[in-house]
């Protein structure tokens, strides 16, 4: 059992805090619940402690990301979201005499899991929140951070110093999300950022401020992936969520559908849902959701044609749905082999593409989706059929990505961004060649006697995780910055984080992954070797 686990009341003084401000979170569940282990953190990056959990914990399964609590229900917004996670971590809060509802929501803000029901008074949580309350308006009395004399802000080097720094993190936050945006709206953004960085390092700070403020502001209209509901706001009801997330996928399958009388009527009863959410009358709304979708499998199963084509059709996307309910084990034929060793190649690929709203994101959702699903099914022949045009919208993606990523902007700073992605592909890869390892072995460990080993080969996924995102970041910096001397410290950055991978390539699991595993020939160690080589040479050669 982990002994610096939270427990207790140190436990239930972090929950308190969390409702005063989001906390980091890191959640690793074991076998049996008194074995868990759960970090909240003031300081810590999520990814950070979810490292230290996991060397905590004796199970393989991991989540991460930002706490936030009211009343009695906490909400984890994952930077990583594990399945059951909700109803896991609710039985520890209880056994640890912290009980709590639990909400998981993913990085959009989109419910995916929550375990919600009537809980009993805490008078102890009661009290430290009301100590935490006291503690709170005894630093807003004892005279630190007053601001006296405002008008003579710019006067006082301590105030500037301060403000400075604020304008630096909020800079560093609009870089993440112009990284994380849509490739054909970053060019506009990075040359604001750049202004906005600067007008910092020249001291124009409320110029800073308001090109920040700019760019914050169009980030939120951009932010967000096609076809998903919009994250609610932090303190939303979990029912109202959870009813508007179905409202929004039963619109999505409305949409899809051939315009028809039906179609008419299918639209009239969601709005009338809507109406039903909006007024708070969640059992009536709840009914008409399973009603309404209902009426939508019917009509879409009346719509459905069945001519195969190299795209999934209505007919092919209905009878994926179906036949979804009976996984089949792709290893017990050479079809499902073949359909195995595509989802490995491709899923890390596609998945990355969707995520950054890459490309022809409602073909490539489809055709992800049909392949899948049919080979869930087991209809593994049917799957393959879409591989052709998958791969061909990869394709697309990936070239308009790199087109729009160099377009508008100086002959000096291309190096830097084909080095950044040609990282992200290699990184993208490395999940690929990871997961073709992981089907070799759970291939070659068939029967009883290897139970649990689906489980245990996640862990291979862990020793990537020191190969993370953070060369990405430092190249992007390099890309956005408009001066020549910070470029160079800058590009320092970026060699202290090469040399860090580069070191890690040198450990045993790298040296023998490739062609020492036992299993199959893959390239991992290879892979990376050669990007990090691409990205060194980049910054070598680069003025």
């Amino acid at each position: 059992m982990s002994n610096t686990s939270l427990r207790g009341a140190e436990l239930k003084k972090l929950v308190a805090v969390s409702k005063k401000r989001d906390l980091a979170f890191a959640y690793c569940p074991a076998g049996t619940t008194p074995d868990d282990v759960f970090y909240l953190d003031r300081k810590k990056k999520p990814d950070v402690i979810g490292r230290t959990a996991r060397a905590e914990s004796e199970g393989s399964k991991l989540g991460f990301g930002m706490a936030k609590t009211k009343g009695r229900v906490m909400t984890l917004t994952c930077d990583r979201e594990m399945a059951g996670m909700a109803k896991k971590l609710k039985k520890y809060l209880k056994q640890e005499k912290c009980p709590m509802n639990v909400v998981v929501l993913d990085k959009n803000g989109n419910v995916l899991e929550e375990d919600i029901e009537d809980l009993p008074e805490d008078p102890e949580l009661d009290a430290m929140d009301a100590e935490l309350d006291a503690e709170d308006g005894n630093d807003a009395n004892d005279g630190s951070g007053s601001q006296e004399d405002t008008g003579n802000e710019n006067e006082d080097n301590d105030a500037d110093e301060d403000r400075i720094k604020a304008l630096r993190a909020r800079a560093a936050d609009v870089q993440e999300g112009i990284k994380a945006s849509p490739s054909t709206v970053q060019a506009p953004l990075i040359k604001g950022f750049k202004s906005a960085v600067t007008a910092i390092q020249g001291g124009n700070l409320d110029v800073a401020d308001a090109t920040l403020t700019k760019l914050e502001a169009a980030l939120d209209k951009v932010g967000g992936s096609e076809g998903a509901a919009p994250p609610p706001p932090p303190e939303a009801d979990p029912a109202k969520v959870k009813l508007l997330t179905v409202a929004a996928q039963l619109g999505n399958r409305i949409a899809a559908l051939q315009d028809s009388e039906g179609k008419t009527k299918l639209e009239t009863v969601h709005a009338s849902l809507l109406a039903q959410i909006e007024a708070g009358e969640y059992p009536k709304a709840a009914a008409t959701a399973k009603a309404l979708g209902e009426a939508i499998t019917k009509v879409s199963a009346g719509q459905a044609q069945a001519a195969p084509t190299d795209q999934p059709t209505d007919s092919d996307q209905q009878d994926a749905n179906e036949n979804a309910t009976a996984e089949v084990d792709p290893n017990a034929s050479e079809d499902g082999k073949a359909w195995n060793a595509a989802r490995a190649t491709f899923e890390p690929v596609v998945l990355s593409l969707l995520e950054r709203g890459m490309g022809d994101v409602s073909k490539m959702r489809a055709a992800w989706s049909f392949f899948t699903e049919k080979g869930l099914a087991g209809a593994f022949a049917d799957g393959m059929r879409v591989v052709p045009g998958l791969e061909k919208l990869i394709a697309q993606a990936e070239a308009a990505e790199q087109s729009d990523a160099e377009k508008d902007i100086p002959a000096d700073i291309v190096p830097f961004v084909r080095a950044r992605i040609s990282w992200s592909k290699a990184r993208t890869k490395l999940q690929s060649e990871m997961m073709k390892l992981e089907n070799a072995i759970l291939a070659a460990c068939q029967g009883e006697e290897f139970a649990g080993m689906a489980s245990d080969t996640k862990a291979l996924f862990t020793y990537l995780e020191t190969l993370d995102d953070r060369l990405e970041a430092a190249l992007f910096a390099l890309e956005a910055e408009p001066d020549g001397a910070r470029r160079e410290t800058l590009k320092g950055d970026a060699r202290k984080v090469l040399g860090e991978y580069q070191t890690e390539l040198q450990t045993p699991f790298f040296k023998d992954v490739d062609g020492n595993n036992g299993f199959a020939s893959v390239s991992v160690t290879g892979t990376a070797t050669t990007a990090l080589a691409a990205v060194n040479d980049a910054l070598s050669k680069a003025a």
